[in-house]
Parts: structure tokens; C-alpha cells; sequence
């Protein structure tokens, strides 16, 4: 993969584990060696299969825009509304770690774009431009004193001649210098970036990036960017042109000028490809839910799969750490009040009912659950069963193909009234 144009390629609509079959020309060449690319074969996010008519493929648990060979990319689409995952991913705390090294197209749309894609992709770009270097122009610069070239021959007769100063001049000076009006909307982009990345500890490496071209722009006058301004970037040399561009087409975004969505668009706006896991953000949207809305109620709602919230699952050794999804505690003496474990499939099977209920004795909980996504659009609360040291078990499936928020909110609800009835 590499930087260059995509719109060539041949786009495939998927939809997350979904199948599809293609032509054996399509995926191998005449002697039988693959033609997909090394860095989609290591991500682990398509399955094939041979079939009597030609190869199946499978894609697995993410989505986004992989390009598949030279000449095929695949948009993998989310089952349920591109919006709800938009609003999903802005809760969720992704950390945008599966990003390509290729540019596709943004759809046009309405939405609200979580600003740390922003971050990331406006990074991607300003990468680039310290590669190459900042563009710099000639500036003409007015001296005061000493003779420069070249003489402003009215102004030195006027100031200083006439007063009987004859060895003063005013002078034009030409200056070859970055300090130009494009690179002061970098400047400001860069700052604006670095404020919604002051609290976050995730970004090292983008905040390295953004503070590098501040230092380099140290005595760069910060402009304010208004949209025509992206017109600017048509007077830069080839060799930075397309980078300028990108990066303060994202700038755009951030500040409201044009809206993108998720869904792939051949004349929108172009940015780095992401690739997204929806069982890491739908647990990862869930169990922020909770915490934001329990943080007034002094419950805290870990994560499990940190090491430092785990325990043994037998009391005589610590060989097997059990992590749920969710740990419930309250209280100075941080007693669990309940556990959950958020599972981004169908159907919980019998291996899931075994671990929610290993966890919740492990943890003494009085309370455990799974929540899934409900296949079928509606949702709710599932009384599951209580088992002989009385603890009892529910399953809550999510409607999240509209209402997100509103469903979301339902959910926590009618797990506070379980846990508050004990």
C-alpha cells in the first residue's frame, strides 16, 4: 500500500461478516500466487475459502476501506446505521491504531466526525510536509536605517535627506522565509489540534508531530483559517501541494466547514483509511456509558481486562485471572455490586454463559450480565436464571439501529433498578 490515488480501484459495498464470492483471476494470478496485498493478508480481517465456482471471502470483525489487491478495495459497512456507528465511535475509546497507509474518499454527509480520527489524519499529513519541508516564499520586508537594496528612494528623500540625515535610508528587502500566511494556518491547526489532545495520553506520537512543526514555525504569525482560504494551497510546488491540501481540508472539518461520514465517497474528502474493530468499540462504547452516567451515583465500572482489576478465579492459587468486561464496585470498601461481559455477536452461547458465571463467583457479585446487540432491531432486559449461592443473571440486548442514545440510556436504567433491588 502507498499514497498514491485509489480512484482507480474497483470498490466492493461488504457488510461485516459477510460473504462474497469472486472470481479465482480476481485474487490469485495464472500461476497460483496471491494477489493481496501483504499488509491485508496480516491484518486478519478477511477469510478465504475454495469453492467448485471460484473463492469465497469472509470478512471477519472489521470495517472501513482495505484495499484488497492492486485493483479491488473492499468498504466494509457495519450492519446497522452508519450514524449510530459514528455516534458510537465518538464515546468509544478508540485509539485508531489500524490505520493504512493509503488515502481513500469520505462521503459528504451531515454528521459529526469524532476529532480524533481529525487528529490522526491531520497528522498523517503534517508528517509528510516536515518530510519534505514547509514551503517558503519571498517576502518583501521595509528597513529603516542603514542602505539596503534596493532604496525606497521617496521615503529616504522625505525622512531623512530632507532633515539633513544623509547617510539613513529606507530600504526594500526581499526575505526568503516560511513566515506566509498557508503556514500560518498550519501553525494555528497545530495548536488547535494539541488542546483536544491535552488531556488524552494515548497520542504520543501525534502530539511529537504537532509540537515538531510548532518548533519549526516558532516565528510563523498564527492566522486565522476561513474556508476560501484553502484555495492557497493551488500556488504551492507540486511536491507539497497535495499534503497542504489534505491537511487543512481536515482543518476544515474540525472547525465546521464541510461534514464527512464514514461511508466511502469518490469525490469527498480524502483522508487516511481507518479500519475499526466493533467488538473493541462496542465494548469500549459501552462500558463508557455506564461510567459517565454512574459517575454521580459513586459507582465505578472498570475494565476487567486491565491487570490491575483482576483476580484469581481459584482462591488457592493465581494461575487463571479472570477479566470481565465489566466490574461494578461502589463504597470505601469498593464491594463488587455486579459484573458484565459485553459480547458483539448474535447469540451468547454456552462457553459465554460458563465465563460470566466462573467471573461472577470469583468476584462474589451479586448480579451478573451479558449485553449484546439485538439482531432483530428490538431490544431489552432477559431474566436468565439464579443459580444455588443466589446469584442471578440477565441478558440486555441493545437496540442499536436507531435511537442509540436514547437506548443506551433505557439500558443503564433498568440495570440500576435490578441492582438497586439487589
Amino acid at each position: 500500500m502507498n499514497n498514491s490515488t485509489t480512484t482507480q480501484m474497483k470498490v466492493i459495498e461488504i457488510h461485516e461478516r459477510e460473504a462474497r464470492v469472486f472470481q479465482r483471476t480476481d485474487l490469485f494470478d495464472t500461476r497460483g500466487y496471491s494477489l493481496l496485498l501483504p499488509e491485508t493478508r496480516s491484518l486478519s480481517a478477511i477469510d478465504l475459502r475454495e469453492l467448485h465456482d471460484g473463492i469465497e471471502l469472509r470478512a471477519l470483525g472489521l470495517i472501513g476501506y482495505l484495499p484488497l489487491t492492486d485493483k479491488i478495495a473492499l468498504n466494509l459497512k457495519p450492519k446497522f446505521p452508519i450514524n449510530n456507528f459514528w455516534e458510537m465511535l465518538s464515546i468509544a475509546d478508540e485509539n485508531y491504531s489500524r490505520i493504512l497507509p493509503v488515502l481513500r474518499s469520505y462521503q459528504n454527509a451531515e454528521t459529526s466526525t469524532p476529532h480524533l480520527i481529525l487528529v490522526k489524519s491531520y497528522c498523517y499529513f503534517l508528517k509528510e510536509i516536515l518530510s519534505v519541508g514547509f514551503f517558503r516564499d519571498y517576502k518583501e520586508k521595509l528597513i529603516g536605517g542603514y542602505c539596503r537594496p534596493k532604496i525606497d528612494i521617496g521615503k529616504t528623500i522625505s525622512r531623512y535627506i530632507s532633515k539633513g540625515q544623509e547617510f539613513h535610508s529606507y530600504s526594500n528587502v526581499f526575505e526568503f522565509t516560511k513566515n506566509v500566511r498557508i503556514n500560518g494556518f498550519i501553525k494555528n491547526a497545530c495548536i488547535s489540534f494539541l488542546r483536544v489532545l491535552s488531556n488524552n495520553n494515548d497520542f504520543i506520537g501525534e502530539k511529537r508531530i504537532l509540537k515538531e512543526a510548532l518548533m519549526v514555525l516558532d516565528y510563523v504569525h498564527s492566522e486565522v483559517f476561513h474556508p476560501n482560504d484553502i484555495s492557497l494551497c493551488s500556488d504551492l510546488p507540486k511536491w507539497s501541494q497535495d499534503y497542504y491540501f489534505g491537511a487543512l481540508s481536515v482543518y476544515s472539518i474540525f472547525l465546521g466547514y464541510r461534514s464527512v461520514g464514514f461511508m466511502y465517497g469518490e469525490k469527498g474528502c480524502r483522508m487516511p483509511s481507518f479500519l475499526f474493530s466493533l467488538d473493541s468499540i462496542f465494548e469500549n462504547f459501552i462500558r463508557n456509558s455506564f461510567r459517565t452516567a454512574l459517575k454521580d451515583k459513586q459507582i465505578a465500572v472498570l475494565d476487567g481486562n486491565n491487570p490491575k482489576h483482576q483476580v484469581p478465579l481459584f482462591q488457592d492459587n493465581k494461575r487463571f485471572p479472570i477479566k470481565p468486561d465489566l466490574i461494578y464496585r461502589t463504597g470505601k470498601e469498593r464491594k463488587v455490586i455486579a459484573i458484565g461481559e459485553v459480547k458483539y455477536k448474535p447469540k451468547v452461547d454456552e462457553s459465554d454463559r460458563y465465563q460470566v458465571i466462573s467471573h461472577a463467583i470469583a468476584l462474589n457479585s451479586p448480579i451478573a450480565f451479558w449485553i449484546s446487540p439485538a439482531t432483530n432491531g428490538s431490544g431489552g432486559m432477559e431474566y436468565i436464571g439464579e443459580i444455588s449461592n443466589g446469584i442471578k443473571f440477565y441478558h440486555y440486548k441493545l437496540n442499536i439501529y436507531d435511537g442509540l442514545v436514547e437506548n443506551s440510556n433505557k439500558m443503564i436504567s433498568d440495570f440500576l433498578a435490578i441492582m438497586a433491588n439487589g
